[in-house]
């Protein structure tokens, strides 16, 4: 199964993790350095959401198939709705495939969606069947542990500005960033 993920919004970083979070987090009391700690911000977020296959905002989606196949999964998430999947019949019409046509689960990870007698999708077209969705955490309910990555995140960054530290003993801040994020990774199969 192939398919194609385009996620058609932009989330605030903001809303996520406030800049004023992440300087209090930092000991910072200044706002010179607001940029930077806004940029390193958007470099943890995006790490974070990466690793896990997942999103930290609430944001519209839409996943393309070429065909419909049986049951398929979703592989980024978390998935907060369907609104809708279209698809193409013939080269130049698009149809709307009934609620009653498909079955979705949300709470599974990665969730997944199943059809019921699925309808025949035109076989010259590529994306032949779009599935339109939510995608991602709303605000105010992303988990604790993912909130704690993007702020350790950041403030390595922030202290490590240089690809090599030298002269010093060092540990691994991945290691514990992921202990946090694995419990949120989404993994498909396909």
């Amino acid at each position: 199964m192939y398919y194609t993920l385009e996620i058609t919004g932009t989330a605030s970083e903001s809303s996520i993790v406030s800049t004023a979070d992440l300087k209090t987090f930092l000991r910072v009391d200044h706002s010179d350095e607001d940029t930077l700690i806004e940029a390193l911000r958007s470099a943890a977020i995006e790490y974070v959401q990466n690793y896990c296959n997942l999103q930290l905002g609430d944001l519209p989606a839409v996943m393309y198939l070429d065909d419909f196949y049986g049951t398929w999964e979703i592989p980024i998430g978390p998935v907060a709705s369907i609104v809708s999947i279209t698809y193409n019949p013939t080269a130049s019409t698009t149809s709307t495939l009934p609620t009653n046509q498909y079955y979705a689960d949300l709470k599974r990870k990665p969730a997944r969606i199943t059809t019921v007698s699925p309808p025949s999708v035109y076989e010259y077209i590529s994306n032949g069947v779009q599935v339109n969705m939510t995608l991602g955490y709303a605000e105010g309910e992303i988990p604790d542990g993912l909130l704690h990555a993007v702020k350790l995140l950041v403030a390595h960054y922030y202290e490590n500005r240089n690809i090599v530290v030298v002269g010093t003993i060092s540990s691994e801040v991945p290691n514990m960033i992921h202990s946090l994020l694995n419990p949120y990774r989404i993994i498909s199969d396909r």
